[in-house]
């Protein structure tokens, strides 16, 4: 009866380890990405033209300027909270651009054949928090070039401030005088009828009172010219105070729109932009920054390398460790065994590999041989199935090695060859293949003809019973009752049978199998064994009834994180001596992938 299926964890938890693990199995991928991204900034930064950057610095005052006179209501208004934000937007405006691109000939420049637009790239405004100060900023390939523009811009907008508060001024200007200044009125030019109405001229109180006294001396004059001639003393008297009062009048009207003219062309008005630093021929190049450039592609690359890491780990659905048998396959992890090379392809060769105290697979193999006699939990557990998802993950050389690591506790094993598709036990074991389970599931009578089939295999305590000839229906073989009754007749005979079957995809030979055997044993090869189609090989093996002993990882390499630090510090503890002379000593551990 088979074992209900343990819960498969399903949860997105991920610990440190984890983490840990990716980065060792993917070191690889981290380091290329690591090497490509410095690589190719270092490309970068030592074949690019330099470039240079030089800076200027200007001050910009708020400023709330009443005009000369009443301008229907227009005043320049400088205290609004967006007045700075205006600012920084007219030192990259596109009229801005083009004056600085005209004055400094930008056109004869190499630098610059796209016009203005190709100018304003190349400006970095900067203000400097919690001040009124801003840095303009020009790139170039020249640093003299840089240094001329960043000025250039900077002279450009101060003029350009003082420019923007006299529109309104010079409309004016334009109104009153349209023939230009000579058209203002001067003591050789009489009267300055035209401009008394003029609110500055009408509104100064030293006019007023001129004006006052003059229109007293009319009155008088009136008053008495009635009564005297012209010639009268006291109208004559009256008649020079008036004219005198006039020339004065007309004198003081002169200076008001001397001034008023004067305010309006700008020449009393101050700038509140103007220049604190000018802009200086830098010493270097301001990009490529070689140092920090590499630094930057350095730690991106490993950054990105690691989040590609990530990714690619997440996409893979091969399995590795305990942590993926355990929870994607809901099995028993009962040990893995580390990778090596087989140098040949015979039973001797196996049993150097596992034999002695300094063989890492060795102990390996005798751990999984003690973690299967645990999973048996007081059940019988005599016949154990061997099985895979598909072909190349390890099946036999784990059935092999477990025989042999079993027959060296004194059990006598019997190891059956249940691959009748592609048979190669007798390769292994050095024997014919004229006769062998292929012709008793065809031709036998009985159950004891099996033993003149089984043969030595050179190891104490294990014999084996190879496929033979290879026949042309398997299944068909596999389906009679003699397979049942081979099965039987060595539970008599030894102690453990251990059958090579077939993997699960994609026949289903190994399911016939598992209809005599009491257990199976799921071989995962490291980094090969695709989840989902071993989630499936385990699904059958479950609907076929078969009690799951557990599954082991085969051929784990050092990149499995802890399981093969585990290993390479085992192997160093045991062989760092060799025996003799007490002198270190290094050696070359085989292990197998059939």
């Amino acid at each position: 009866m088979a074992d209900p299926a343990p819960a498969v964890d399903t949860g997105l938890d991920i610990d440190l380890a984890q983490y840990i693990q990716v980065l060792s199995r993917r070191r690889w991928i981290i380091a290329a990405v690591f090497t490509a991204v410095v690589l190719g900034a270092a490309v970068f930064v030592y074949t690019a033209r330099p470039v240079y950057q030089s800076t200027a610095m200007i001050l910009i005052e708020k400023e709330k300027r009443p005009q000369a006179f009443n301008t229907e209501g227009m005043m320049v208004e400088t205290s609004a909270d967006d007045y700075y934000q205006t600012q920084y937007r007219l030192l990259t405006s596109r009229s801005l651009m083009k004056t600085v691109y005209e004055r400094l000939k930008l056109s004869e420049e190499p630098e610059f054949p796209g016009g203005p637009g190709s100018l304003a790239g190349l400006i970095t405004i900067t203000p400097l928090r919690s001040s009124r100060l801003v840095n303009i900023s020009a790139e170039s390939f020249s640093p003299e070039l840089a240094a001329k523009i960043a000025n250039g811009l900077a002279e450009a907008f101060v003029d350009q401030n003082i420019e923007s508060k006299l529109y309104i001024s010079k409309d004016i200007l334009r109104a009153l005088f349209p023939d230009g200044e000579s058209a203002a009125p001067s003591a050789a030019r009489r009267p300055v009828t035209g401009y008394e109405s003029l609110p500055p001229v009408v509104n100064n109180p030293l006019i007023q009172n001129l004006k006052g006294a003059y229109a007293d001396l009319e009155a008088r004059y009136g008053e008495l010219s009635g009564r005297y001639t012209p010639e009268h003393p006291e109208l004559i008297r009256l008649k020079s105070q008036m004219t005198t009062l006039k020339t004065r009048l007309d004198a003081e009207t002169l200076k008001v729109i001397d001034v008023m003219k004067a305010d309006l062309s700008g020449r009393l008005l101050g700038n509140n932009v103007r220049i604190v630093d000018p802009a200086e021929v830098p010493g270097g190049p301001f990009k490529p920054r070689k140092s920090r450039t590499l630094t930057l592609a350095a730690l991106l690359g490993l950054f990105g390398g690691y989040l590609i890491a990530l990714g690619i780990d997440a996409l893979d659905q091969t399995l590795h460790t305990q942590e993926d048998i355990e929870r994607r396959l809901g099995l028993a992890f009962l040990g893995s065994v580390p990778k090596a090379t087989l140098t040949g392809d015979s039973a001797a060769i196996y049993s150097e590999l596992l034999s002695g105290p300094k063989s890492f697979t060795g102990e390996a193999l005798k751990n999984i041989r003690t973690m299967i006699g645990f999973s048996a939990a007081g059940r019988e557990q005599k016949v154990m199935l061997v099985t895979s998802t598909g072909q190349g993950e390890g099946k036999t050389f784990m059935a092999v090695s477990l025989a042999m690591v079993v027959a060296q506790l004194g059990e006598k094993v019997l190891l059956i060859e249940g691959d009748l598709r592609r048979p190669n036990l007798h390769r292994r074991f050095q024997v014919s293949r004229e006769q062998g389970l292929s012709h008793f599931l065809a031709h036998s009578q009985d159950a004891e003809e099996a033993s003149a089939l089984v043969r030595p295999s050179g190891t104490p305590n294990l014999d084996v019973l190879i496929c033979g000839h290879i026949p042309p229906n398997p299944s068909e073989l596999l389906s009679t009752p003699r397979a049942g009754a081979l099965v039987q007749w060595a539970r008599t005979r030894y102690d453990r049978i251990l059958i090579d079957g077939t993997p699960i995809f994609p026949i289903t030979d190994a399911l016939l199998w598992g209809h005599h055997a009491d257990a199976a044993l799921f071989v995962v090869k490291f980094g090969a064994t695709n989840a989902t189609l071993a989630t499936k090989a385990v699904q059958k093996l479950r609907e076929s009834k078969l009690r799951l002993a557990g599954s082991v990882v085969n051929q784990v390499t050092s990149k499995a994180g802890s399981y093969g630090d585990y290993y390479y510090y085992y192997y160093y503890y045991h062989s760092d001596y060799a025996e003799e002379g007490g002198k270190k000593g290094k050696k070359s551990e085989p292990s197998a992938d059939a």
